[in-house]
């Protein structure tokens, strides 16, 4: 796809004089076309859906200061996942989520509401202009395009708020009004990705990376897959979604470079079915730094947020281990008793080492971790008695165990200098072969077909090197593989409210917050490097909190606050409706 960069010149006119002629002002406005004349060719209709991509990456993919509403949303609203940070306060417009200290005036609940339905109205843009008028291929294939990018946000809304509005036309002056049910917008986003179809163009082959940076008949079938799942709909997610697990144009990539798929070197990769390809573009969106309104990236300083905390790191020379490319905050820590079930279900995989690091790994491992060494640092014995390593917090860091999470790390490969050095240029994956074979295998479960199930639960395990390889396709085998494989990766909060157990879920975590020690620094020097941790209750404890999820409540987000105050046609659901 053409990779078309738009830019906004800046005319500053000074009156130099008290009058002018009319004629003089009556001057055609350069650069610009009204919609009657821009909407007509097939140059059109590609600028017209590249500027819809465009809106996707800025709204869905862009930073709030240091944080995504789309990352942090979904990740931190999941039962395996600490906000963690500093402490209790650190990082509280957004912690909030991970701890159900929500509610509907909350910045991150009415930022993502903004950013779906302003990418919503990109895609609408080009559906309502090109949609009764196209006439050539290049045109239906950008309204297709459009129509499965305006079902994938539509999905998104459905899986985060209680019956949102369902925009299927260009709004002018009526006002929206909530669905009418959660399955009638699934099964609306199913209709739009199968009749898309017909119009899009396959993946060209494996070694395709714009079959997965722009929408493909694959991507179509993902999105249709997924919102039959959602609306219960088992049969027609298992037909929509066999022809993508098996078609030759994906593939899972090697165990050895599961690691990769989170990383620039995953970019665009066989196993990826489609991401929000980030161009580096610094002379475009206000300059190179991200906090003056220029190239707002995904991962820009979500990168210091999703890092170790460098505060609690003895750092050597003052450099971290190797693999962290900027100093971090600490967030995003994994649960431990997660990380203690996956330990034990996987052992040393290439998934489980690519998740998270036990603590020989973290303070003696130089591939995985690789901290500064010099001559007089080299054997084993030396390295577990090294001053200038380790945990060095004596209150103990905070919502962090005996493992280290290195998931979604910011590598030094992803670091992108031409901008800043907390730019993480990793593409943001939104769909990836192996969620589709787990979506897949759940409906071949529920119905009634185990041995195809069976099948890929069994590709997804092989490929990650895990120690334990099913032999039957339960439910419960298929949930535990789809926590191991998608952690961090916006499936889980979904997931357990789908699941119905999600209660139950949140009940187990909350307020159980590990605090990580190094018996080095315990010991006064007297004990090798080892990671252990207490568990406490902060929030109680310390800030006299009572963490709690309300069933029938906090399963969604609220609608915000303020669509309700500006739309009386929209109003509240569930047990926000007396919120």
């Amino acid at each position: 796809m053409k990779k078309i960069l738009f830019s906004v010149a800046l005319l500053s006119a000074g009156m130099m004089c008290t009058s002018c002629s009319q004629d003089l002002l009556d001057i055609e406005q350069k650069a610009t076309s009204s919609t009657g004349n821009f909407y007509k060719t097939d140059a059109d209709a590609e600028s017209a859906v590249t500027a819809m991509y465009a809106t996707y990456i800025g709204e869905i993919g862009g930073t709030e200061g240091i944080w995504n509403a789309y990352i942090m949303g979904l990740n931190y609203s999941a039962d395996d996942v600490f906000a963690a940070g500093g402490d209790t306060h650190d990082h509280a417009d957004f912690r909030i989520l991970n701890e159900f200290r929500y509610d509907p005036s909350s910045l991150p609940i009415k930022n993502l509401y903004n950013h779906i339905y302003k990418a919503i109205y990109s895609a609408n843009l080009v559906i309502n202009y090109f949609g009764e008028t196209a006439d050539t291929q290049v045109k239906k294939q950008a309204v297709a395009e459009a129509r499965v990018m305006r079902a994938w946000a539509h999905m998104l809304a459905a899986q985060v708020y209680y019956q949102p509005p369902l925009i299927d036309h260009l709004i002018t002056t009526e006002k929206p009004t909530n669905a009418e049910s959660q399955k009638a917008i699934f099964d609306w986003c199913v209709k739009e990705c199968e009749e898309a179809m017909s119009d899009l163009p396959d993946r060209k082959g494996q070694s395709d990376k714009e079959g997965a940076w722009r929408v493909t008949k694959g991507f179509a079938q993902f999105v249709a897959g997924k919102s039959a799942l959602f609306a219960g709909d088992n049969a027609k997610c298992a037909s929509v979604l066999k022809p993508l697990v098996e078609s030759s144009n994906y593939a899972l990539v090697p165990g050895e470079r599961f690691r990769d798929l989170f990383h620039v070197e995953g970019d665009g990769c066989e196993e990826k079915i489609f991401e929000f390809n980030y161009i580096t573009n610094t002379s475009a969106a206000g300059g190179t730094a991200s906090w003056m309104g220029g190239n707002n990236r995904g991962r820009w300083m979500v990168a210091n947020v999703l890092n170790w905390r460098g505060d609690d790191i003895a750092e050597k020379n003052g450099k971290a281990p190797l693999i962290c490319a900027v100093g971090g905050w600490g967030g995003g820590s994994i649960n431990h008793e997660f990380a203690h079930k996956m330990l034990a279900n996987d052992g040393d995989s290439y998934r489980r080492k690519a998740t998270f690091l036990t603590s020989d790994e973290f303070f003696y491992d130089e591939k995985l971790c690789g901290w500064q060494t010099d001559a007089t640092c080299t054997t084993l014995e030396q390295k577990q008695f090294d001053p200038k390593r380790g945990i060095k917090n004596d209150n103990g860091s905070f919502s962090r165990s005996d493992v280290m999470e290195v998931k979604m790390m910011m590598h030094p490969n992803d670091a992108d200098l031409s901008v800043e050095a907390n730019c993480n240029n990793t593409n943001l994956c939104i769909a990836r072969l192996a969620e589709a074979y787990l979506l897949y295998a759940e409906a071949c479960i529920a119905s009634g077909n185990k041995a195809e199930a069976l099948k890929y639960i069994n590709k997804i395990q092989q490929r990650a090197g895990s120690k334990t390889i099913s032999t039957e396709a339960t439910m419960q085998v298929l949930q535990d593989e789809k926590q191991y494989e998608l952690w961090f990766e916006g499936c889980r909060w979904f997931d357990i409210v789908r699941w119905g157990i999600a209660k139950q879920c949140y009940d187990k975590v909350l307020d159980n917050i590990p605090y990580q020690f190094d018996e080095y620094f315990t010991s006064g020097g007297t004990k090798p490097h080892k990671l252990y941790y207490e568990v406490r209750h902060p929030f109680k404890e310390i800030d006299g909190l009572t963490l709690k999820f309300v069933e029938g409540k906090n399963e969604y987000w609220p609608l915000p606050q303020t669509v309700i105050e500006i739309n009386d046609q929209m109003h509240q659901v569930r047990g926000w409706a007396n919120n």
